[in-house]
């Protein structure tokens, strides 16, 4: 890899502050995206707001927050997992910042993040993205996730539907 990165799982509440800000970029990007394909303007700050409103579901023992950082201390990604319940599992937050794009970390981040599911006792893990969102599918169907319905417990309004795509992954087969 070109750049020094590590990866983990924190086990408490990581620095809001850095959190907010790569929420940001991630929210800016992805809800343009909602746009283009149709969905409503939406706020990213209301967005960022709700997501460190929730950040206690994705922190033991029920979920795992994955930073990336360089060797500073600099957050280059994160990605965030939760239990949806005893056997469900959800992949939630994934953003690779610019300069640390290409070196394959958004893939080594959904495969630490399946593993951290496996560990909280999950058989299946459920993602969703927007429509159009071509890397990302590419990825998951790598990895070998399918397409899926939307799910019970997925964290987006019903109405979001048709601006998204669900995947799933079943442990049970792998």
């Amino acid at each position: 890899m070109g750049l020094d990165i590590s990866l983990a799982f924190v086990e408490t509440r990581p620095d809001l502050d850095e959190l907010s800000d790569i929420l940001t970029e991630y929210y800016a990007q992805i809800l343009e995206r909602l746009m283009a394909v149709g969905g409503p303007s939406l706020s990213v700050e209301d967005h960022v707001q709700s997501s460190l409103d929730v950040i206690d579901d994705f922190l033991p023992p029920n979920g795992g927050i994955l930073l990336a950082q360089d060797s500073s201390g600099y957050l280059l990604g994160c990605g965030f997992v939760r239990m949806i319940d005893d056997h469900r599992a959800e992949l939630k937050r994934l953003y690779v910042r610019d300069i640390a794009r290409g070196y394959g970390l958004g893939r080594r981040m959904i495969e630490m993040r399946i593993e951290k599911a496996k560990e909280l006792g999950a058989t299946t893990i459920l993602a969703d993205t927007v429509r159009g969102n071509s890397s990302m599918l590419a990825l998951y169907d790598r990895l070998g996730f399918s397409e899926t319905p939307r799910y019970d417990g997925n964290a987006n309004p019903a109405a979001f539907e048709k601006y998204l795509v669900y995947r799933k992954l079943d442990l049970t087969k792998a």
